[in-house]
């Protein structure tokens, strides 16, 4: 069998496929429905706050809360400027300085997911003392063992995975040795080397145990015009891989590749054997459920459109970047948008059912957030209500969403509904708490099955402490026109017109449309006037604090705020 690095060239570029239902068709101006705001209440606390890791947001770059898994009960975050922490009620101590131990080829920027990404426990940590980590190197630091299909993309970064041996496995900070398990060309600096993990259903001496499992992006590939990159079998550009990393049968030797993997044993020595699933985007988060029938999720990061939550299932293709969502897309976009633009999507082909591509059992488009983060079916005691529900939410506005995880399957997608936030006892939002406009939020969870909630803003940990579901809401919700008023107070110097209004009148809940519509200030010859205005909404506390629940920038003509006002009666604004 060739070398991986080789057998990048025994394949000719397969580009007809990019032809494929070219025909014109109108873009999907509305794809998905609005997120619909559900009757459950989560309740979280400070549990931890990381080192600073600079001196300005975002102060510590958390990117995964997780425990050993070895009964120790011990938790740990991963910063992506590259330490280990060892994570306990209160505080954070390091475990291990990656960046030192790499050395000057380790990379945190630029790019959002670049750094030290992910780690993962060995199950069998507590006697052999080994963990792994994803990190990224610079451009040619290494031998890659992977490159991309095409030679005329150059790599920009390469995701690197690391065993690390620990001397004393109980020990509160690193000592040992580590070695490299497999090196990855990556196309750009997004979308690289993402989350991986064991599967924490794995029994002992079942096929799945001690498999590692691992997220890798399209490099940017299709963004940054080599669209051919990924979405094959013979580019790890855009996969979820499934490797054992105490076996040696593997290109490099370094890892063993499982022969019950999808392409281990077809025959083929042009498709890569390490693959379990492809077609993404960014795989950015996985999880399985620890109760229930064990599902594999998954959140995928999309382009200018869809986020998706994926059901994985081994050998299965999730279509980007032909797809987005349940909708076609054009994977050429930034060479030749004229089959579609970066921005558009289309319905999809009438015999698309014979082209096999596997589709989200959850979406949202960019109306309800910008990026999803995926994660985790919460299984533990100290929020009931939250029990059976695959908890995750938009990473960028921190809106929370959940899923109920036992409704899950292929072939249909299950509505999301949105959760509402108490910081002990306070009505919140993540964007309220972090006090910024991007939250930068991710999941973590500990060995009993309890979640995290954390931010990059101030490198805070915050413990799911509770639950509790809404009485029932007496009916459909009604809907409801807003007039700010234009005898609103304008702060002197600090750029902010003050409106109110109240909304009430029985228990149903109420769709509200708030517009500022009228006279400008300009017309009322006021010169120094706001050349971009952004809408806030606040919800005012009885303690006479408040809450930044909404905010809204640059709607201009949005179809879906035009359909908004013309069932609330308001008149149309385009």
């Amino acid at each position: 069998m060739l070398p991986h690095r080789l057998r990048r060239f025994a394949r000719v570029l397969p580009l007809l496929f990019f032809l494929h239902h070219a025909a014109a068709q109108a873009p999907v101006a509305d794809p998905v429905a609005p997120i619909e705001p559900g009757d459950l209440t989560i309740e979280i606390t400070l549990f931890a706050q990381l080192p600073a890791s600079a001196g300005s947001p975002p102060l510590a770059r958390i990117n995964h809360v997780k425990p050993a898994g070895d009964g120790s009960g011990r938790l740990f975050a991963n910063d992506l400027r590259g330490r280990l922490f060892r994570v306990f009620e209160g505080g954070a101590a390091v475990y291990l300085d990656l960046k030192a131990e790499v050395g000057a080829a380790f990379r945190d920027a630029p790019g959002l997911g670049t750094g030290f990404t992910s780690f993962a426990f060995h199950p069998n940590f507590a006697t052999n003392g080994k963990f792994y980590t994803a990190h990224s190197e610079a451009a040619g630091s290494g031998v890659a063992d992977f490159t991309m299909p095409n030679p005329a993309d150059a790599p920009a970064l390469q995701g690197v995975i690391v065993e690390w041996k620990a001397a004393d496995p109980v020990a509160d900070a690193f000592s040992g040795t580590h070695r490299e398990l497999l090196r990855v060309d990556l196309s750009g600096t997004i979308h690289g080397m993402q989350e991986i993990a064991f599967n924490p259903n794995a029994e002992p001496g079942g096929p799945d145990y001690g498999m590692l499992y691992v997220c890798i992006g399209d490099g940017g590939s299709t963004i940054g015009g080599f669209p051919e990159n990924t979405s094959r079998l013979d580019s790890l550009l855009g996969t979820i891989l499934r490797i054992e990393p105490l076996g040696t049968n593997s290109a490099n030797g370094a890892y063993g590749i499982s022969p019950d993997n999808p392409w281990a044993a077809d025959g083929d020595p042009l498709t890569f054997g390490e693959i379990w699933a492809y077609g993404f985007r960014n795989p950015h988060r996985i999880s399985w459920d620890t109760g229930g029938d064990g599902k594999m999720l998954e959140g995928d990061i999309g382009e200018r459109n869809i986020e998706e939550i994926n059901l994985i299932l081994p050998g299965r293709h999730y279509g980007w970047n032909v797809r987005e969502g349940t909708f076609r897309i054009n994977p050429r976009f930034a060479i030749d948008p004229s089959d579609g633009a970066r921005e558009e999507i289309f319905p999809l082909p009438a015999d698309d059912a014979s082209l096999g591509y596997t589709y989200p059992v959850a979406q949202y488009d960019h109306d309800d957030g910008r990026a999803v983060v995926g994660g985790y079916v919460y299984r533990g005691r100290l929020a009931p209500a939250l029990v059976g529900k695959y908890l995750f939410g938009d990473l960028r506005s921190g809106r929370l969403f959940v899923l109920d995880a036992g409704r899950l399957e292929l072939g249909r997608q299950e509505p999301i509904e949105e959760v509402y936030l108490e910081l002990d006892g306070v009505p919140r939002t993540m964007l309220d708490i972090v006090d910024d406009s991007r939250v930068d939020m991710r999941f973590g969870y500990d060995e009993d099955g309890e979640l995290f909630i954390t931010e990059k803003r101030a490198g805070r940990i915050f413990r799911v402490v509770g639950a509790r579901q809404a009485g029932a809401s007496g009916g459909a919700p009604t809907t409801r026109l807003v007039n700010i008023s234009t005898r609103g107070l304008v702060g002197e110097g600090d750029e902010v017109l003050v409106a109110g209004f109240v909304v009430g009148g029985g228990d149903a809940g109420a769709s509200v449309l708030i517009r500022g519509v009228g006279p400008t200030l300009a017309d009322m010859t006021e010169a120094a006037v706001v050349a971009d205005p952004v809408v806030e909404v606040y919800r005012a506390q009885l303690d006479g604090s408040s809450v930044r629940i909404a905010t809204n920038d640059d709607w201009e003509d949005d179809p879906v705020l035009a359909e908004a006002a013309a069932t609330s009666g308001a008149f149309p604004l385009m």
